[in-house]
């Protein structure tokens, strides 16, 4: 698995947390829309186009832990 995450990345995932990587998907696709902010939407759309080169089993063996 050569996707890598980075902080903030990894963060906005574990907000959305699911054990279903196509069930994070479609929440953080739910919310995009409501974004005006343009640095999230740009996250936002870095995430899912990592979530959505990688498969189901290298999504269930990531863990995703909100940084302080």
């Amino acid at each position: 698995m050569n996707t890598k995450f980075t902080v903030e990345e990894s963060n906005l995932i574990s907000i959305f947390e699911d054990k279903s990587r196509k069930k994070v998907i479609h929440n953080i696709r739910d919310v995009r829309e409501h974004l005006d902010d343009e640095e999230m939407v740009e996250l936002v759309s870095r995430v899912l186009g990592k979530l959505d080169s990688i498969s189901d089993v290298e999504f269930a063996e990531l863990e995703f832990v909100a940084a302080d």
